[in-house]
């Protein structure tokens, strides 16, 4: 179409301008040649009713399939090498109470540096998968009153999560950004990173923090289509284990606008703890390109495939229902489908054949189980005591979590993942273009043609 547009323009512009012919037709082809909306949809996705697409929502149908990089930038000490401590709130206190401020952040940067490098983002795509799943931690970016951790340049320092998104990218992996563990924490559970009640409710400075940080995130990846979404708060509650309730409804919508007024163009990903119908009708609080997350963990007789199957097709007809009468997509945000090979195979296809998105927990865990896709053959001896080990012990353990060198495939969770994913032609970022610049792009060829 542009090539017979052009022509067209050509021919005109020859019998009328035909001194800037030159100019202008060079002019033109640099925009078609630098402009990749032109030849190929973007990856920039946004939803469609149930469905999620690339081209800002009107494009090819996109699933997305993968897993989280748990462990990572908050530990979890059944998961990850750390012990004297149940969450990462008490754990800084202690290594802070021993070594100081700038020490324990050495001490973290080098755990960072170990547990994911780029072989792991190669290791994911070659599983058959498209997707991560970033945990981030506030502490990681901002202290408990709020002040930016700054680079070098005096900018806020989200240099860990812009390398991941990059290395994910390079391997045709989008990144959903996951505030795994907010201010003030929005659970009070140890996988929040803090342990002594769910502060973010009940706390003003702590829901300005939440606020701030995800303006800031908003900022830094508006026009990243390589970021697939933005995971609002993992599991929160109020009266956790217990469903959340209103708090976290105004919290959730509080951030919407704020994220909106930003970013128009992501998806935000809203999780219902525990089901469905904690979650309103978007159409209710007029919240557009969102998606729905749940989180399925089935606690009792995990060994049983009978009693994994049945929870397997209870989840998924749910999903059918609620994501049919929100009219939203289904995203299992997490899930580990425990003893068996059977239970796995089962349900990774189904989850997939019926249309969920989903990420496993997690991609790396401690320990010979069917947690991770990677698992130590044994406990490692290099697992922290932040207790009785000194700064160089520490710091020595912490080098010491690469995957090639101390994991090992797991075989029932990737080939699982294989076998789902297998045929299915995933769509995969290949850039990160920017909704900013292909929409100008757009826009000046359509100017230059008419």
């Amino acid at each position: 179409m542009i090539a017979c547009s052009n022509r067209g323009v050509l021919i005109k512009l020859k019998s009328v301008f035909p001194s800037i012919l030159l100019r202008i037709s060079a002019l033109l082809w640099t925009l078609v040649i630098s402009t990749p909306l032109c030849c190929f949809g973007s990856d920039f996705l946004k939803v469609d009713g149930t469905d999620i697409r690339d081209n800002y929502g009107v494009g090819i149908n996109v699933h997305l399939y993968g897993t989280n990089l748990g462990g990572w930038k908050m530990h979890e000490p059944w998961m990850s090498p750390l012990s004297g401590a149940s969450n990462e709130w008490d754990a800084r206190n202690i290594l802070t109470a021993r070594f100081g401020k700038e020490a324990v952040w050495d001490l973290y940067n080098t755990y960072w540096d170990s547990w994911i490098t780029e072989v792991d983002f190669k290791n994911i795509a070659e599983a058959g998968l498209n997707c991560i799943r970033l945990p981030i931690y506030a502490l990681n970016y901002m202290d408990d009153e709020g002040n930016w951790r700054l680079d070098d340049t005096g900018a806020i320092d989200l240099s860990r999560i812009e390398w991941a998104v990059n290395k994910a990218l390079e391997y045709g992996l989008y990144t959903i950004l996951d505030l795994h563990g907010a201010p003030g924490s929005q659970n009070g559970a140890p996988h929040s990173g803090r342990q002594n009640g769910a502060l973010l409710y009940s706390t003003p400075l702590y829901q300005n923090q939440l606020v701030e940080l995800w303006e800031t995130l908003a900022t830094r990846f508006k026009d990243n289509a390589a970021v697939a979404g933005y995971d609002l708060l993992n599991e929160p509650s109020e009266t956790f284990p217990g469903a959340m309730g209103p708090d976290v409804i105004n919290l959730y919508d509080r951030l919407y606008q704020a994220i909106r007024a930003i970013d128009p163009d992501h998806i935000i990903i809203m999780e219902a703890i525990w089901w469905w119908d904690t979650l309103p009708n978007p159409q209710e609080k007029n919240w557009e390109n969102v998606v729905y997350s749940l989180h399925y963990y089935q606690w009792q007789n995990n060994e049983d495939f009978t009693v994994m199957k049945n929870s397997v097709d209870g989840w998924i007809q749910d999903a059918q229902e609620w994501g049919s009468k929100y009219n939203v997509p289904h995203f299992i945000g997490e899930f580990t489908l425990f003893g068996n090979t059977e239970s796995w195979n089962y349900g990774l296809q189904q989850f997939t054949e019926t249309g969920s998105h989903w990420t496993t927990w997690s991609y790396k865990v401690m320990g010979r189980n069917n947690w991770g896709m990677y698992n130590t053959a044994e406990q490692n001896s290099n697992v922290v005591n932040i207790d009785t080990d000194d700064l160089n012990t520490i710091k020595y353990k912490w080098s010491q979590w690469n995957t090639p060198e101390y994991f090992s495939p797991n075989p029932t969770v990737i080939n699982a993942m294989q076998k789902a994913t297998f045929g299915r032609n995933l769509k995969r970022p290949t850039q990160a273009f920017t909704a900013k610049s292909e929409k100008q792009a757009e826009q000046n060829i359509f100017v230059i043609v008419n």
